[in-house]
């Protein structure tokens, strides 16, 4: 697949559009989160994950097609899709739902939040984006206060073959990150995303369907809701913004609000599920906004 140039946006301050979506985006990632435990609880994790990806898939490229636009017409196109769709959905998701099942919410979040730091760094050598102070320095800003937050939330008896499962599981979504802005699959984000889901949800039905008991799934009033939203608001929205944020913008400022994540989560679950809250929490989230803040005007 060769490499095509982006749109000027790239390396330029984001404008109120990318910020609003950008934090669109994030508030659904987070939102995930809390739909996830609700799923798991009439649902295996695999076929919880293998069934959305599948339906919103099928939904993204009808939907695509409705709109004109057309599907990928060479196998070199469809092969790019494929890979895309293990590494930013099957093998990503599918390796956190192992690794999380070992881990605290604490150090998983923590874990998960080293994607923008890796991401930067690598984009800085496959993607020639400028790696400024003032971005590094807003980088590890946010990470200290996901880590504050955080700390009094993990766990001790974390296993460290379920955090290297998530650090490998990160190392795949980066990866991704990487292929999408070099193959410049920046256009029929529908079809683009659709593919990607279509693949991931194959794949992941495979050893669904082999090792877990599917017939156990309850598809119960708040199974279905959570598992809507999965479907339309997260997988068909949420990521149409990410690969629309990834198509106007560098990759490490779009992935900086991955910071934002656990500090949303936390709340969501506060405000959901009755989690507790700690006033310096606060703190922890105001350092995690100012350093998005730097990496976005860096």
């Amino acid at each position: 697949m060769p490499e095509r140039s982006l749109d000027g946006a790239s390396g330029s301050r984001p404008g109120l559009r990318y910020t609003l979506l950008a934090l669109l985006f994030t508030f659904l990632w987070a939102a995930a989160f809390v739909a996830v435990k609700v799923g798991l609880y009439s649902s295996p994790p695999f076929f919880l994950m293998a069934s959305r990806f599948l339906v919103a898939g099928v939904l993204l490229l009808a939907f695509g097609r409705l709109r004109g636009q057309t599907l990928p017409g060479s196998l070199g196109y469809w092969g790019a899709l494929v890979v895309l769709g293990l590494l930013n959905y099957a093998i990503y998701l599918g390796l956190t739902a192992v690794a999380l099942r070992h881990l605290s919410a604490g150090t998983g979040a923590v874990l998960a939040s080293t994607n923008p730091l890796i991401l930067a760094v690598v984009a800085a050598v496959f993607l020639k984006e400028r790696l400024t102070s003032w971005k590094v320095v807003g980088l590890l800003t946010s990470f200290g206060g996901v880590v504050w937050v955080m700390r009094n939330r993990m766990g001790g008896d974390d296993r460290p073959e379920s955090m290297a499962l998530i650090l490998l599981a990160i190392a795949f979504l980066v990866t991704g990150t990487i292929l999408f802005k070099r193959w410049g699959l920046t256009e029929n984000l529908l079809v683009v995303n659709g593919g990607q889901l279509l693949a991931a949800g194959v794949a992941l039905m495979i050893p669904s369907l082999l090792l877990e008991p599917v017939g156990s799934v309850r598809f119960t009033p708040s199974f279905l809701a959570a598992w809507g939203f999965l479907i339309l608001g997260v997988s068909c929205a949420g990521m149409w913004i990410w690969f629309w944020l990834l198509s106007h913008g560098d990759a490490s400022k779009a992935s900086a609000y991955f910071f934002l994540n656990p500090i949303l989560g936390l709340f969501l679950g506060a405000l959901l599920m009755g989690e507790p809250l700690h006033p310096l929490d606060f703190a922890g989230s105001a350092a995690v906004a100012v350093g998005i803040y730097l990496v976005q005007r860096s």
